[in-house]
């Protein structure tokens, strides 16, 4: 809107050459660039843009007003030209940077804005050629003409990138929330299933269980469940290794899938054990502790679905033993056959 705005008050400019116009044209022109560089910005660091937008529009404004409005255009329409031009490229760039989101449509997206960018720079160098501090109106010349040509015809392509784009985003941010536990931000089954043939070599797993936990809901409360539920996903959290998946396999159980050794998995679960009955009694006030079963195997779907019964029967065995410990069992073959009791 605010560039559409100044192409107008241009327009009346070229007619009725007027400083109020020529300077009111320019804030606007400016003002939308930079607030196109700034939806760049936001796209790429997903922070808010209205500080890289002040910026801009300061250093922009600052920069191309005072001329106009002393009446030196010349010199106005030169700097005008470039820091539209830098507003535009760097718009690019942040998309640029940005491309392994949408590798096909924010490339297309840079080169656009990059290549209207690059379009000033001849307007900028024609106005610097003349040697004008003081023109009669808006430069006329072949630079101007192709650059307004370009930015018209790159309009309808950038708005079909833009749309695009956001319905790609939609789309990841649709299947994000299909894959993630809305009440711990953790994998949720499917998404551990789906993810868990990215693990190559041997599979280790652990699977916890919160004791108790249907009498939590039932003596303190469903709120103090949730609770407890968030309290053990943070523990989990805080003790993940760069490469696991921590994942809630639904109502209190939780897992976490390694590609190391059982025996540093081991180690981690006590620590996530231990972590989780110490925050629990001093953030709760609640005695809470948790079981766990740990199993190992090769990759593979179907090893894994047998790695996690093993799991399963490990857990339901430290549970028949007195809670708030670790079992270990080792998983059978594919094809061995076997069955899993319910923990």
């Amino acid at each position: 809107m605010l560039v559409a705005v100044s192409v107008v008050l241009s327009a009346l400019y070229a007619r009725s050459p007027q400083t109020w116009l020529v300077t009111s044209a320019y804030a606007l022109l400016l003002g939308g660039l930079a607030t196109i560089y700034g939806t760049a910005w936001q796209f790429r660091h997903d922070v808010s843009p209205s500080r890289a937008i002040a910026l801009a529009v300061g250093i922009s404004l600052g920069l191309t007003l005072p001329p106009h409005a002393l009446g030196y255009n010349g010199i106005g329409f030169f700097v005008g030209f470039l820091s539209a031009a830098g507003l535009l490229i760097l718009a690019a760039h942040h998309f640029w940077m940005a491309r392994h989101e949408a590798p096909g449509t924010l490339v297309t997206l840079a080169a656009f804005y990059f290549v209207i960018g690059l379009s000033f720079l001849p307007r900028a160098a024609m106005v610097a050629m003349d040697g004008r501090v003081i023109m009669p109106g808006p430069p006329q010349n072949w630079a101007q003409n192709a650059s307004l040509a370009l930015i018209i015809a790159a309009v309808p392509p950038l708005g079909a990138l833009t749309i695009a784009l956001n319905q790609k985003r939609l789309v990841r941010a649709h299947r994000q929330q299909a894959l993630t536990d809305p009440l711990t931000g953790l994998h949720n089954r499917r998404a551990l299933v789906e993810k868990v043939g990215s693990v190559k070599g041997p599979i280790a797993l652990v699977l916890f269980d919160i004791d108790r936990f249907k009498d939590i809901n039932d003596t303190r409360g469903h709120a103090i469940g949730d609770a407890v539920i968030i309290l053990f996903a943070r523990a989990l959290l805080r003790r993940a290794q760069p490469g696991q998946m921590a994942a809630r396999l639904g109502g209190e159980e939780f897992v976490i899938v390694s590609g190391g050794s059982l025996e540093d998995l081991t180690r981690q679960a006590e620590e996530v054990r231990r972590d989780f009955e110490k925050r629990a009694r001093a953030e709760l006030d609640i005695e809470c502790t948790v079981s766990g079963g740990l199993a190992c195997g090769d990759e593979g779907a179907e090893t894994f679905a047998l790695i996690l019964a093993a799991a399963d029967r490990a857990m339901y065995r430290a549970k028949t033993l007195g809670r708030d410990r670790l079992e270990t069992e080792v998983a059978p073959m594919p094809g061995a056959g076997t069955s899993s009791p319910h923990a």
